[in-house]
């Protein structure tokens, strides 16, 4: 066993912090806030314009924003919408998170950054599924309209997925890196075999 794993393996408490993944799902709450400020958004559109494309279509734009109001003239339901979007992305990407470190404690820095990307993808999915079924209701749209709506902001979700992700999926390697340190130190403040067993033996005398 290396002195790695035997560090994590005597050590819960770290392995445990890693499994709770919230500095990537902070970063992505983070962002999901910045989407719903709309002094930066504004901004962005007004510089690459071509972002509302997908928007002009009748699909979402971006990933699920947080927002503690509603935005300009949109509606308090249009609103409450997007709070679910996003608050349901947030907790699809803890989930994954948690699960990918259950089912591979002993993961390294790069797969835990492909897993943050991925969770990412997802979890901007699943967020914009709701803003795609909610904007369909409100556009009225036939059978067809609604299929190609869902496949068209798939597309579009699973590319800002992949934007976004790029940070998350960084934020949580990171996490990664900096448990495994922590595991290591506590490793090495850890008495040698030889020393534990002579330490026992000596207690062990009269």
């Amino acid at each position: 066993m290396s002195d790695a794993s035997a560090a994590v393996s005597v050590n819960p408490q770290v392995d445990a912090d890693f499994r709770a993944p919230w500095p990537a799902v902070a970063t992505l709450a983070a962002i999901s806030v910045l989407f719903g400020v709309w002094s930066i958004t504004g901004a962005v559109l007004t510089r690459v314009p071509e972002l509302l494309v997908p928007s002009a279509i009748g699909l979402p734009f971006g990933i699920p924003a947080l927002r503690l109001f509603p935005l300009g003239e949109t509606t308090t339901t249009n609103w409450l919408v997007d709070c679910a979007a996003a608050l349901a992305m947030l907790a699809v990407v803890w989930m994954r998170l948690t699960d990918s470190a259950r089912r591979h404690p002993g993961g390294g820095v790069g797969r835990a950054f492909f897993a943050g990307l991925g969770a990412t993808v997802i979890g901007v999915l699943a967020g914009n599924l709701i803003r795609t079924v909610y904007l369909s209701f409100v556009l009225q749209e036939g059978p067809g309209a609604y299929l190609a709506s869902l496949i068209g902001g798939a597309l579009v979700s699973a590319l800002w997925g992949a934007i976004v992700g790029l940070f998350v999926g960084a934020v949580h390697a990171l996490a990664r890196r900096t448990s495994r340190g922590a595991a290591a130190e506590a490793g090495n403040d850890l008495p040698a075999a030889g020393e534990s067993s002579m330490a026992e033996a000596a207690t062990a005398r009269p």
